[in-house]
């Protein structure tokens, strides 16, 4: 998707586990300020809860890639489900374009960067 926004501003909004719940619509709710994840990077794990099967089930999550300002990838686990999910953004003329891969889960996640084409953190 080719979002009319800074790369440097989408990406923040991505690799960010607090905002996961503004494209993932499945985050029912990621727990922990940002002070208490102790910044972003590789190894950063947090609580959330997915919305699976029409409930609220309890997980964890893990950033396993990141690559300012080009891509970041997660580990998502709730139940017995374990979702991989990588971001991979590339600048096109002040645009964004954001790839997005999915492995090892069925049914996989639903990502909706919508939310994310309007102004927001980041933008000047």
């Amino acid at each position: 998707m080719l979002l009319a926004r800074s790369l440097a501003a989408v990406f923040d909004q991505l690799a960010a586990p607090l905002r996961l719940g503004d494209w993932l619509p499945e985050v029912a709710a990621v727990k922990g300020e940002a002070g208490e994840l102790g910044g972003i990077g590789i190894g950063i794990v947090f609580g959330l809860r997915l919305r699976q099967d029409g409930r609220e089930v309890p997980g964890t999550g893990e950033v396993i890639a990141y690559e300012p300002p080009w891509s970041v990838a997660y580990r998502l686990v709730a139940a017995s489900r374990t979702y991989v999910l990588r971001l991979t953004c590339v600048n096109i003329d002040g645009a964004t374009r954001v790839s997005v891969h999915q492995a090892n889960a069925m049914p996989t996640l639903s990502v909706d960067l919508g939310p994310l084409a309007g102004p927001g953190p980041g933008d000047s």
